[in-house]
């Protein structure tokens, strides 16, 4: 359960983070951290939250490199960050 937490934690940082810096800031080192937490949250079996950060992942690449639609990601981004929010609300 302390994995659980620590990795929730650790997406309700980098969503604020990304908050701050603005989507149109979203970088290959976005894209990397994602991919840890994807793998953490697949190793515990947390299905949804897998799919919902390999979404981020995968707008956020395209947008990275230029092809992507703004949009999409922020779609992508308010759904994992809504997720996390909630996930914090019902362990506090």
């Amino acid at each position: 359960m302390h994995e659980d937490n620590e990795l929730m934690q650790h997406l309700s940082s980098w969503s604020e983070e990304l908050l701050l810096r603005g989507l149109s800031q979203f970088t290959i080192r976005d894209i990397e951290l994602l991919e840890q937490c994807a793998a953490a949250a697949q190793r515990l079996q947390m299905q949804f939250l897998h799919e919902l950060i390999t979404s981020v992942i995968e707008a956020g690449r395209r947008v990275a490199l230029g092809e992507g639609e703004e949009e999409r990601l922020l779609d992508q981004y308010c759904r994992l960050s809504q997720y996390v929010q909630l996930n914090a609300n019902v362990q506090a």
